[in-house]
């Protein structure tokens, strides 16, 4: 008897394969400052299927094992080169950097591979899962971020990827350094470290920190601090932030921190910043425009210049103009802004800076 409740079935569109992506994108111009927003958000999807459709053919290549007596690294090699011949061809028109590219990271039992095309670049890691018995499955599977996907007016992504030090369990780590770029003026970064569970198959975030930097790096009186240091078991990371005493589209406050990776667990070690002395400004601004009061008492000296601050500051303070002059051994006087002028006084106690005084002209 005939159902005459159930639909009819569907038949699946099949989804473009990487020939096609290619072709689709092709079309557009291989920098996005170059064409309308509207155009970028879809050549953003093309590139974000293109990345999936690559990674599937990874996987199809480290799965075929069967055929091939080659290493893992080899058949990702290959199936990856494939790929790259086809972008060189088909996009022959673009630049040979906005083409696809590819870079591996043999980190056994993993490969993590850089992908690029077009102004993104993103990362997938194969592996795969040992389960309780210890022993590696066939099958291998891929496993990417969230911060490598392509997000709104993020017209430019570049990725660094750094192999870490292992811990006593030898699981496999590395860090991805990501910068994001729009069409103009400054630029925003992320540092993302992983460590493979093998176990289980998948990756796992063990250290996460974002950052900006402007349009140069050479903000008077504001050196930048640090260098990227990935080898051995201490790591540093540089980074920079937008902050309420910045004076134009320049972040002035840096840090570097560092992380002690010997172990099973990764562990923070310290925090070193540029302008020590100019941090409880920042900081008492952007706790007293949220009004949270116990936050804002953390980097003062007394009660009720905390509760001042909470009561007097606007919701937005813009710096425009920053003044620092030395009132004493350890002791500043900060002032910045115009019409009111905000005046801080700070001063080394316990060794640590705090915000001793504060008043609005």
């Amino acid at each position: 008897m005939e159902n005459l409740g159930a639909s009819p079935q569907q038949e699946s569109v099949p989804r473009p394969d990487f020939h096609q992506l290619l072709e689709k994108i092709a079309s557009f111009t291989p920098d996005p400052c170059d064409s309308p927003y509207r155009a970028n958000r879809e050549a953003a999807d093309i590139e974000s299927s293109a990345f999936d459709r690559a990674a599937d053919a990874v996987t199809k290549g480290l799965n075929a094992s069967g055929a091939s007596p080659s290493s893992p690294m080899e058949r990702a090699t290959d199936a990856l080169t494939r790929l790259q011949r086809m972008s060189a061809e088909i996009n022959a028109s673009w630049q040979e950097e906005n083409r696809f590219q590819f870079e591996i990271l043999d980190l056994p039992p993993v490969l993590v591979v850089k992908m690029g095309l077009r102004s993104h670049e993103t990362f997938f890691v194969f592996g795969r899962s040992e389960g309780r018995s210890g022993k590696l499955s066939e099958d291998w599977h891929s496993e990417s971020s969230v911060e490598g996907m392509i997000g709104d007016n993020v017209w430019h992504s570049v990725l660094g990827l750094y192999p870490l030090f292992r811990g006593p369990s030898q699981h496999a780590r590395f860090l991805a350094s990501f910068g994001y770029m729009g069409c103009a003026g400054s630029t925003g970064g992320l540092y993302s470290a992983y460590e493979w569970s093998p176990r289980f198959g998948h990756l796992k975030l063990i250290i996460k920190q974002a950052g900006s930097f402007g349009l140069d790096d050479k903000v008077p009186g504001f050196p930048q601090i640090g260098k990227l240091q990935t080898k051995g078991s201490l790591i540093t990371l540089p980074y920079c932030w937008f902050s309420p005493i910045d004076t134009w589209d320049n972040p002035s406050l840096c840090a570097v921190d560092s992380y002690d990776v010997s172990g099973d667990n990764v562990q923070f070690r310290s925090r070193t910043y540029n302008r020590p002395d100019l941090v409880p400004v920042a900081k008492v601004l952007e706790f007293a425009e949220q009004r949270d009061y116990r936050a804002v008492l953390g980097y003062c000296a007394l009660s009720d210049v905390a509760r001042r601050l909470v009561r007097d500051i606007p919701p937005y303070v813009f710096a425009a103009d920053l003044r620092v002059s030395i009132t004493g051994t350890n002791k500043e006087r900060v002032e910045l802004g115009f019409e009111p002028t905000y005046r801080f006084d700070v001063e080394m106690l316990a060794g640590r800076w705090q915000v001793v005084g504060f008043s609005a002209h």
